[in-house]
């Protein structure tokens, strides 16, 4: 019966491994039905719930475990991560103080403290608990990667660096690591290289969604930018007949000028980008709510600027705050959009 259990562990033990949360599940639901005092068998089953985002359930069988074998730092371990996922970061932290006190030579309870206490926004507990996590294990890559995640959320974007090229030295695949040297990038204001790197991790792991969700978020955040920067120049434009008084001439030239600049500029941003990033850009681009933006912040300047030249220099006063308020509007409608884009994602 012993050697049965524990074939069927391993069994449950491999498809976690390679991301098979629900055969694992209905594999240990029959384990445990069978063999309830298993600790490991709940462990596994906690694991399993954490796979598949059911959070709450991966606590409760974490801390059915921890009453069946209270000397198990593994169970503190699983509850912590759970309870990170569900918000509750003080009593996340305390589980995993309690998985670093049953065993405090283990490298991966100083990292569960560090993510507890990244969670809860304790920068300071989780870099004291990084630091002993690299004291233990120099050479694990988990390590380097919490490391660099510590080091990004306190603003040291080069230390941040140090890790995750660290750790992808030790573990070329880590898509952790890719994914993190993505968000620096991005931080140093650098989209093109942050899509790479996004890319790249997405490419490692396939299954993980956030990567390819990483990219989707940087894109829209590209186009948001453009769109800012595209009706804040055109807000400044409007002004200048009535301050300027230039014939209308110079200013429809000032309008086809910026239209040119701002898709010249956003074509060379995605000319730098990989030839799948290109792709994405384009299913981006034709998406309904991104297309919508762009239509109302073009049309919105459009109708602003066909306002302004059509109406006679001695109207100009009166009609400038109509076609800033059109603009304006244009703007924050375009935006209404692209969150809306934002939040499916």
């Amino acid at each position: 019966m012993v050697t049965e259990l524990r074939q069927e562990l391993a069994r449950a033990s491999a498809m976690l491994d390679v991301r098979r949360f629900r055969e694992a599940s209905e594999l240990l639901a029959r384990v445990v039905a069978a063999e309830p005092e298993s600790s490991r068998a709940w462990c596994l089953m906690a694991r399993a719930h954490l796979g598949a985002d059911r959070y709450a359930d991966a606590v409760t069988a974490a801390r059915r475990a921890v009453a069946l074998d209270p000397a198990d730092e593994w169970p503190h371990r699983l509850a912590s991560n759970a309870l990170v996922h569900l918000g509750k970061f003080a009593d996340a932290l305390r589980a995993a103080y309690e998985a670093c006190k049953l065993a405090p030579g283990y490298w991966q309870t100083h990292v569960c403290v560090a993510q507890a206490a990244l969670a809860a926004q304790r920068f300071d507990i989780a870099t004291e608990a990084a630091s002993r996590a690299r004291g233990l294990a120099p050479n694990e890559p988990d390590v380097h990667f919490l490391s660099g995640k510590v080091s990004l959320a306190r603003g040291d974007l080069t230390e941040a660096r140090e890790h995750q090229e660290r750790a992808l030295a030790l573990d070329p695949a880590h898509s952790g690591a890719m994914n993190e040297l993505g968000r620096i990038r991005l931080r140093r204001h650098d989209t093109a290289g942050a899509i790479r790197h996004f890319i790249s991790a997405a490419r490692a792991t396939p299954d993980e969604r956030i990567y390819s969700r990483n990219i989707d978020v940087v894109l829209l955040r590209t186009v948001s930018r453009t769109i800012y920067l595209f009706t804040l120049i055109a807000l400044i434009l409007i002004w200048v007949p009535a301050v300027t008084h230039v014939d209308r001439l110079p200013f429809v030239i000032g309008l086809g000028v910026l239209a040119v600049v701002t898709v010249g500029c956003f074509a060379w941003m995605v000319l730098r980008l990989p030839r799948e990033a290109r792709l994405m850009v384009r299913r981006t681009l034709r998406a309904p709510r991104v297309a919508s933006a762009l239509a109302l912040a073009v049309g919105g300047v459009a109708v602003a600027f066909g306002i302004v030249a059509f109406t006679p220099a001695s109207d100009l006063a009166q009609v400038l705050p109509v076609a800033v308020v059109i603009t304006v509007a244009a703007r924050l409608a375009a935006f209404a959009a692209l969150r809306a884009a934002a939040r499916r994602h």
